[in-house]
């Protein structure tokens, strides 16, 4: 049993190798394709804006992973971040000529229309 931990921790540990941070890139990710989040009805008729900063690994072939909330003005706020942000496409950032997985650290903002 214990060797089998060992390997696990093994495992992540060789993901966490291979997953950069951006600034280690020649070519940064793009997205391509952005899904807008839906704004919580009841935050939008109130006026109410906010942000939500999502970080998350961009896979090889442009796909978000694991997105989590690393920070928010509000709660009501995050759900929508999350599922819009699960549906973004991006062009994957290149290391050595490459695709290669990479941290990524993405701001939404929630602003109420004028007009």
């Amino acid at each position: 049993m214990d060797s089998g931990e060992i390997h696990s921790l093994t495992a992540v540990e060789t993901v966490k190798e291979e997953t950069f941070d951006i600034s280690e890139l020649e070519k940064r990710p793009e997205a391509v394709s952005q899904v807008t989040p839906t704004y919580p009805a009841e935050l939008r008729k109130a006026k109410i804006e906010g942000s939500v900063t999502l970080v998350f690994v961009l896979s090889e072939d442009g796909r978000v992973e694991d997105p989590r909330v690393e920070k928010s003005s509000r709660p009501e706020f995050e759900r929508p971040a999350l599922e819009a942000i699960r549906r973004w496409r991006f062009s994957p950032g290149e290391k050595d000529g490459r695709p290669v997985r990479t941290y990524i650290r993405q701001a939404m903002r929630f602003r109420v229309a004028s007009g």
